[in-house]
């Protein structure tokens, strides 16, 4: 299967899942139960998600624009943590949490581990799998804001329905997950269906709608051809001599002898004022990591050099 219908089915299942969530709550696409006719378990969930549904209604002006908008970004926001997690696991930061294994009983390690250490959990549903996928973002949460039960679109699906994402999340492939453009091509494929829709539609660009309209995924030889002959060739104006670029990086009309006043490496800043994926910062990376090597940095020291004085 694609990357793009992969996508396509995760983002269909997760607003599924949370649209199933809302109308337990009492929150139907066209009206609200009173909060009194529902279970007291399902109370304060409910309290904080009428809440933000409040707040989102003095900005899109009715009710069921408001409930919509919640589980877009509700959907959203699940979307963005088990994707990232999957990075995290793909390049060993951390033990995998999503990532099932045939060695762990179809579970992921994380979660073997975490059911020897609660035993009591085995008798909850899917072995406590929602519990434990909890517990995995949490310990998250201190370094990723993202994370946080305390972040405002937090909510995890009903535990069957979750264990039906991660499974969709896990049919795309590993070495997908390893490329580091992947978060790119995950939110160009997630936008594209929506995206395509309003163009059919020949709607007005309102202001909700600029950013699924204008943000497009930035391939990966489009960042490198505008960051060589920017960064880069700023770099080589200053040190034509500099054999690391000249034979990593495809730089034009490199000079024969400095034209650019030289300055420490320290002192180039790259910003990038829509960030998105990141994808022009990690090439950007790439550049300052062969010119901290030009000027005889310690190659430990490289990686926290750059994120502290070049990429903003």
């Amino acid at each position: 299967m694609i990357l793009e219908e992969s996508v396509e089915n995760i983002r269909e299942k997760i607003t599924n899942a949370f649209d199933k969530n809302l109308s337990k709550m009492g929150l139907f696409p066209n009206k609200q139960l009173s909060i009194n006719k529902l279970d007291p378990e399902l109370q304060m969930e409910r309290k904080r998600m009428a809440d933000i549904l409040n707040n989102l209604q003095e900005e899109t002006g009715n009710y069921s624009s408001a409930r919509d908008k919640l589980l877009e970004e509700l959907s959203f926001t699940l979307f963005n943590r088990i994707a990232g997690i999957k990075v995290i696991e793909a390049n060993q930061l951390q033990p995998e949490v999503i990532t099932y294994r045939a060695s762990h009983a179809g579970r992921s390690f994380g979660h073997k581990l975490w059911l020897e250490q609660n035993p009591n959990k085995r008798n909850f549903p899917l072995e406590g799998l929602k519990e434990y996928i909890r517990y995995a973002f949490n310990q998250l949460s201190d370094k990723i804001q993202l994370y946080s039960s305390g972040y405002l679109y937090d909510l995890l699906p009903e535990v069957y329905d979750l264990k039906e994402i991660v499974n969709e999340f896990n049919k795309i492939k590993q070495n997908d997950w390893q490329s580091d453009d992947i978060m790119g091509w995950l939110y160009e494929s997630y936008n594209r269906k929506k995206r395509e829709s309003f163009k059919n539609s020949k709607g007005k660009i309102e202001y909700n709608w600029v950013s699924v309209t204008s943000q497009i995924y930035t391939p990966r030889w489009v960042v490198e051809f505008i960051l060589n002959n920017s960064l880069g060739k700023l770099w080589m104006e200053m040190h034509p001599e500099s054999q690391k670029l000249k034979k990593n990086h495809d730089i034009a009309n490199i000079p024969d002898k400095p034209i650019v006043k030289t300055k420490p490496v320290t002192e180039i800043k790259v910003v990038d004022p829509a960030v998105g994926s990141g994808n022009f910062l990690l090439y950007a990376f790439d550049l300052f990591y062969d010119m901290y090597e030009e000027e005889n940095y310690a190659k430990d020291d490289i990686p926290q050099l750059i994120i502290e004085n070049n990429l903003y």
